[in-house]
C-alpha cells in the first residue's frame, strides 16, 4: 500500500467542505490518510477517537456526500480517484470487495450502484446507465494512464529532458499513436541507454527528441556522428569554463558571451546550461534578470 496520500483542491477548498466545523474537516483528512489504495476505511471509529471528534462530525461527512458508510462499519472516501492516483507497481487492491460492489465509479467519484438507475439518454443526471459501464471503464482507463504518464515524467530530474519528452507524448497524441505509461518507460530507457557514453548526456536526449518530433517519428534512434560531436564540443566549453564565477553577474556574463559560439547547437546547449544553473543557484530566471539590467 502507498505511503503518500494527496488531497484536491477542488474538493477541500470548496465552500461545501470549508463550512464544515474544523472537527469534521480534520476527520475527513484523517479517514483519507488512513484509507487503502481504493479509499477504503475500516477502522473509522478508532481514528473519531484519536482525533476526539464526534458522531456528528462523521454524519456531517456523510451527509454532505464526503464519505459513504456501510453496514459493515466500513467507510469509503467518495471522491478518493480525484485525490489520488497510485502507480500500478504500488497499488495494492481493496480486501473489501463487498462493499466495493456495492458502488460504481462515475468520473473520479464513487457512486451506489442503486443510485445510479438512469440513462445516459437524460442529460441532466449526474449519474450514468450500469449498462455503459464498460465505456465508463474505459474513459477512467484512459484517465489513468494520463496520470500515470504524468508520475513517470515527474521521475526525470531535467526539467528541460522533462519537457522535450512531454512534447513528444503531445507529438504521438496528436498522430492518434498515443504512448502508454509502459511505452514511455521504455523509451526514457532507450533515450539514456543511447547516449550513456556521450558528454553530455540530458542535451543529447534533447537533440534526440528534438529530430524524433521534427519528423514525426514514433520511435527515438542514436545520433549520428556530427550530432554526437556537438554534444561532446558542448562538455569541452564546460572544461573551460570550470572556474567561472559562478556570482549572479559572472553566469550573467558568461550567459551573454554564449552568442560568440558559432556552432548554434552547441549555443543552444551551453546557454541552456547557464540558465539552469542560475535558476538553481538564485531562484531566479535568468531572462527575468536581464529584462531587470535593462532596464535599470
Amino acid at each position: 500500500m502507498a505511503e503518500k496520500r494527496m488531497f484536491s483542491k477542488t474538493i477541500i477548498n470548496s465552500d461545501l467542505f470549508l463550512d464544515l466545523p474544523s472537527s469534521a474537516q480534520n476527520l475527513y483528512f484523517r479517514l483519507s490518510l488512513n484509507a487503502d489504495d481504493e479509499g477504503f476505511v475500516n477502522s473509522p471509529k478508532k481514528i473519531m477517537k484519536y482525533v476526539n471528534s464526534q458522531i456528528e462530525d462523521m454524519e456531517l461527512l456523510v451527509e454532505n456526500g464526503f464519505i459513504k458508510k456501510f453496514d459493515s462499519g466500513i467507510v469509503v472516501i467518495i471522491h478518493w480517484n480525484l485525490h489520488n492516483y497510485i502507480q500500478k507497481d504500488r497499488f495494492k487492491a481493496t480486501i473489501y470487495q463487498k462493499e466495493k460492489q456495492q458502488l460504481v465509479l462515475v468520473g473520479k467519484k464513487y457512486v451506489m450502484k442503486d443510485e445510479c438507475t438512469q440513462f445516459v439518454s437524460n442529460v441532466d443526471t449526474d449519474c450514468v446507465s450500469i449498462l455503459e459501464t464498460q465505456d465508463s471503464i474505459e474513459k477512467n482507463s484512459e484517465e489513468q494512464d494520463r496520470l500515470e504518464l504524468v508520475g513517470i515524467l515527474n521521475e526525470i530530474e531535467n526539467e528541460k529532458v522533462r519537457a522535450k519528452f512531454e512534447s513528444f507524448i503531445k507529438m504521438r497524441e496528436k498522430n492518434h499513436s498515443p504512448l502508454t505509461p509502459d511505452a514511455l518507460r521504455i523509451l526514457i530507457k532507450k533515450a539514456y541507454g543511447l547516449t550513456k557514453s556521450l558528454a553530455n548526456q540530458d542535451e543529447a536526449i534533447i537533440m534526440i527528441l528534438d529530430r524524433s518530433i521534427i519528423n514525426n517519428y514514433k520511435d527515438i534512434y542514436p545520433l549520428e556522428n556530427m550530432e554526437i560531436g556537438v554534444a561532446n564540443h558542448f562538455e569541452n566549453i564546460n572544461c573551460e569554463v570550470e572556474e567561472m564565477d559562478e556570482s549572479k553577474e559572472g553566469i550573467y556574463k558568461e550567459w551573454l558571451n554564449t552568442d560568440s559560439i558559432a556552432n548554434l547547437e552547441v549555443q543552444r546547449a551551453y546557454k541552456n546550461s547557464l540558465e539552469e544553473k542560475f535558476k538553481k543557484l538564485y531562484n531566479e530566471d535568468i531572462e527575468v534578470y536581464h529584462n531587470r539590467m535593462l532596464n535599470s
